[in-house]
């Protein structure tokens, strides 16, 4: 009885033809050549050289082998069927030539390495997959292999995954956890070579970086000073309003450390910046007035980035800082954050804090003035940006304002909105006013609040009172049920009005105290 150990499949496509008809003679089936002709081998691992071949392809239902040896060619084989050949230790491309029914027929090649060598060199290579982190991929290659078994050490019985040199071996893990990886080099004979890694599968890293998941490796590693250390997660050193969270990294700039030193995470699949082109960091320094830079460098090419600057205000204190990053490659993956604390300066030893990581989305009131961006989201044909105030006088001075356009023929209820970093606290005032500058009189203002977790929304309308000029609009909520959990802002200008090509401005939305 035969000893089978171990099978190798790889595929060989061929061109398909099709065979045609006598125009002048009688119909006949039309059968196409047999395609997709691959073998797969049984290689004896008793130095014996005997190899199983099992040819196979679509549409056939017979084979013949030349064995590529110089010795003759096998006999006809039936679908389904295997034939054994003794080898020599070698090389060798063996030639499969299948047939169909209509004794039509087509070739393909397969290369067959025999060695009764023990596998030599083995190197071994485990990527992880940057989209899924549950998932690896090993490939591996050895002198003398002829193919490899992958076990990656999830299961107690677990079946090996069979291999080429040429081949990948690709896994999911279904929990988080510490794996062993062992691969097994093969040749023809019995001697093989193990090559085993311990691979951690953990929570992928993505914002919001709260340092509260304990399934999370939050990775930050330093550079330019400390290389190769991991900034270490600590309790809050001083909880307060802006940060109460129990756990917070920590980072110490190494005496005598680069002026750029630093650290950096990579975040798994890259920062999505569609809701938010800004990020947040809640920071504790020791100083006030220390320059914070904050830096996301492309997936794979670290000389595509965006960076922004920032200085702390307040010394011993948790505190939001926001970093504007729409200067970034709109069509690049940023994947590389990379945090540096007293920017330009000598590390002195200094450790600061820093936690929850996150887009950047607005609060009221909204003033348009701050370095943070203002992702509006626009529908029925309105446009809307941050845009220079286009009449700096009376009741609004300010730099900056949102402009919104509306376009000609645009919907009676085009509008646009935002979503806020939280929901709006309407416990103590039910009032929102937003000074408006509008092109045109008795325009109609629609502010609607709405809950981005439910269909919950309520809306109070107002009605401009001057042409070119700022005023301010009121929207009393105070006789309004159920006003929690609203964080997105829509505001419709000239509302059930067809758009006429209009730009309407407004600005300092905020609560009426």
């Amino acid at each position: 009885m035969k000893t089978i150990t171990h099978l190798f499949i790889c595929t060989i496509l061929t061109g398909l033809f099709w065979a045609c008809a006598d125009d002048d003679g009688p119909e006949s089936v039309r059968i196409a050549e047999p395609t997709d002709i691959t073998a797969g081998f049984i290689i004896r691992q008793d130095n014996s050289g005997e190899v199983e071949i099992f040819p196979s392809a679509k549409g056939a239902n017979a084979f013949v082998i030349n064995f590529g040896d110089g010795s003759e060619a096998s006999g006809e084989i039936a679908a389904g069927q295997s034939v054994s050949h003794t080898y020599t230790e070698g090389n060798y491309t063996l030639e499969i030539t299948a047939k169909n029914l209509n004794g039509n027929s087509a070739t393909a090649t397969k290369e067959l390495v025999l060695s009764f060598l023990p596998p030599e060199n083995l190197e071994v290579t485990i990527d992880r997959d940057n989209a899924n982190p549950f998932t690896v991929t090993v490939s591996a290659t050895a002198d003398h292999a002829a193919g490899f078994e992958v076990y990656f050490g999830e299961d107690e019985n677990e079946e090996p995954a069979f291999i080429t040199p040429e081949e990948t071996a690709s896994h999911e893990y279904r929990d988080i956890g510490t794996y062993t990886i062992r691969v097994v080099a093969l040749s023809g004979g019995t001697a093989t070579t193990e090559y085993t890694e311990d691979v951690e599968i953990s929570t992928p890293l993505v914002l919001p970086i709260t340092f509260e998941i304990p399934t999370v490796a939050y990775d930050f590693y330093y550079f330019g000073g400390g290389d190769g250390t991991m900034a270490a997660l600590t309790d809050n050193p001083a909880p307060d309003n802006t940060n109460n969270s129990s756990t917070v990294a920590a980072y110490t700039k190494p005496p005598g450390s680069e002026t750029w030193a630093g650290i950096s995470a990579v975040i798994n699949g890259g920062v999505d910046f569609s809701a938010s082109t800004a990020i947040a960091v809640d920071v504790y320094a020791p100083e006030a007035g220390m320059p914070v830079l904050l830096k996301m460098e492309k997936e794979g090419d670290p000389d595509t980035f965006v960076e922004f600057r920032q200085h702390t205000t307040v010394a011993g204190e948790w505190e939001t800082l926001v970093f504007d990053l729409s200067a970034r490659d709109e069509s690049a993956v940023y994947s590389t954050l990379v945090l540096f604390f007293n920017f330009d300066i000598p590390g002195e030893g200094e450790t600061y804090y820093f936690d929850n990581i996150r887009p950047a989305f607005p609060e009221l009131p909204l003033t348009f003035e701050d370095p943070v961006s203002y992702p509006w989201m626009n529908f029925g044909g309105a446009t809307s940006g941050i845009a220079d105030n286009p009449d700096k006088s009376g009741i609004n001075t300010s730099e900056k304002v949102t402009g919104l356009f509306k376009g000609e023929g645009a919907e009676t209820w085009a509008g646009s909105n935002i979503m806020l970093d939280g929901p709006i606290d309407l416990s103590g005032s039910q009032v929102i006013s937003i000074k408006t500058w509008s092109p045109v009189n008795n325009a109609t203002v629609l502010l609607k609040l709405e809950d981005s977790g439910s269909d919950h929304a309520v809306e109070i309308s107002s009605v401009t009172t001057k042409t070119e000029e700022w005023e301010t609009l009121s929207f009393d909520f105070s006789g309004t049920d159920n006003l929690e959990n609203l964080d997105v802002i829509t505001i419709f200008m000239d509302f059930d009005q067809t758009g006429r090509g209009d730009t309407f401005y407004f600005d300092d939305i905020a609560l009426t105290h």
